[in-house]
């Protein structure tokens, strides 16, 4: 593991950051896989355990410099990350609900699987981690990695997407956190050994959200199926071995969800701190 940079103790706070309200396009609506909260997940089928699965990991390139603080650059990107997070906090209320009003906008319709969900939050993450600018980076990848903690019980436990965008977001946050690209180890724009790029209340606020989320993806996974149970009672006056279940291929990669984050952080920050960012909620 990479060796932990020293952090400078003046920096412990976060910096207030006002958000103003840009008249930019809502973005595209992005194509989905069609999929209902009334079914299983395909996913969810324990499969053969001998090749574990690993999720994909596609990291955009980043800009060479941040953008200017007070630029037009950065006003526009605040206001991109606004629309997103709004929208995307509409769709999922939504979804809760169970229902859209009528005549709902297109690209403003409820969730209707996880899969939705994560793919908006993975190109809102991208989206920020291409700007290269720490200042908006930190503070919007923190809100929507607590929007996907607080959306995982809406919906069927679907490992794939669920546990790819994990593994982004748990990249994003070592990286800004170490000042390295999560792949390349090359210095990220910004980074100063004097200047951290993510603050000790910011890395107080990504452990709790790190810890409630696992806690809440265990919660939800499958346990054996009741019809596997009832098999294995009828047949245990003719087998003499007891053999294992078998385990489903993500599992192993379930066990190190946030594992980098948690390890990087240790014992610093309060689980008990609420994560989140109240601007975007």
């Amino acid at each position: 593991m990479p060796p932990v940079p020293r952090e400078d103790p003046t920096v412990d706070s976060d910096s207030d950051v006002e958000f103003e309200d840009v008249p930019i396009q809502p973005p595209q609506p992005q194509q989905k896989i069609p999929s209902s909260l009334d079914q299983p997940s395909e996913h969810a089928e324990s499969v053969s355990a001998n090749i574990p699965w690993t999720p994909e990991l596609h990291i955009p390139e980043q800009r060479e410099t941040p953008v200017a603080s007070g630029s037009d650059a950065e006003r526009q990107l605040r206001g991109r990350l606004s629309i997103a997070i709004d929208r995307i906090n509409t769709r999922q209320m939504k979804a809760r609900i169970g229902m859209d009003a009528m005549n709902t906008q297109a690209g403003l319709t409820r969730y209707t699987s996880i899969q939705q969900l994560a793919d908006d939050i993975e190109g809102t993450a991208d989206m920020l981690w291409e700007s290269a600018t720490p200042s908006i980076q930190v503070e919007g990848l923190i809100t929507l990695a607590g929007i996907l903690e607080r959306s995982l019980n809406t919906y069927n436990f679907d490992p794939i997407p669920t546990l790819t965008l994990l593994n982004k977001l748990d990249y994003y946050f070592i990286a800004l956190m170490q000042g390295e690209h999560p792949v390349s180890h090359h210095k990220l724009p910004g980074a100063s050994p004097d200047h951290p790029l993510v603050t000790q209340t910011q890395k107080v606020r990504i452990r709790s959200i790190a810890e409630i989320t696992r806690s809440n993806l265990f919660a939800m996974m499958p346990g054996p199926r009741e019809d596997d149970m009832n098999e294995d009672d009828d047949d245990a006056d003719e087998k003499d071995d007891w053999e294992e279940p078998e385990m489903p291929v993500w599992m192993m990669q379930a066990s190190k969800v946030y594992e980098r984050v948690l390890m990087l952080l240790g014992d610093q920050g309060d689980p008990n701190e609420t994560g989140g960012f109240n601007e975007y909620d």
